[in-house]
């Protein structure tokens, strides 16, 4: 079996999300990512933020303590702590995000520790999506 050509992969992923996911209250940004929301079988909030830009790979950003079930190395990803955030200095003399803008305002994934995924083909976002599925809400 062939993978999926890139753009082929980045509509499938988006038509998928689509349909089990709706746009986030932020809306998706024209032409680098969609941001979305949905609620798990147990109504927990479930935050994603897919890069749909051609120029990236097909990643998708969720909470890391959302899918700490998925064995390393199972789908290739990255861990992005919330202690690396604003570590680098902006040319405002401030200190730069240092994530992918579209994440920088959203509600929990803007300013938590995530995961980055790498998706190679849907089985990739159908293993996530069935792990966000079993999110439990946290109390507050």
């Amino acid at each position: 079996m062939t993978a999926p050509s890139l753009p082929n992969l980045k509509r499938a992923v988006i038509l998928r999300l689509d349909a089990v996911a709706r746009e986030h209250r932020l809306g998706h940004q024209d032409a680098y990512a969609n941001r979305y929301i949905m609620r798990s079988g147990h109504d927990a909030p479930v935050e994603l933020m897919f890069e749909k830009d051609l120029a990236t790979a097909p990643y998708l950003c969720v909470l890391a303590s959302q899918v700490s079930s998925i064995s390393a190395g199972t789908i290739p990803s990255q861990y992005y702590p919330k202690d690396d955030l604003y570590k680098v200095p902006a040319k405002n003399g401030g200190m730069q995000y240092g994530r992918h803008s579209a994440l920088e305002d959203m509600m929990w994934l803007g300013k938590a520790d995530l995961v980055r995924f790498t998706l190679r083909d849907i089985a990739d976002l159908e293993h996530v999506l069935s792990v966000l599925m079993q999110a439990r809400r946290v109390a507050t």
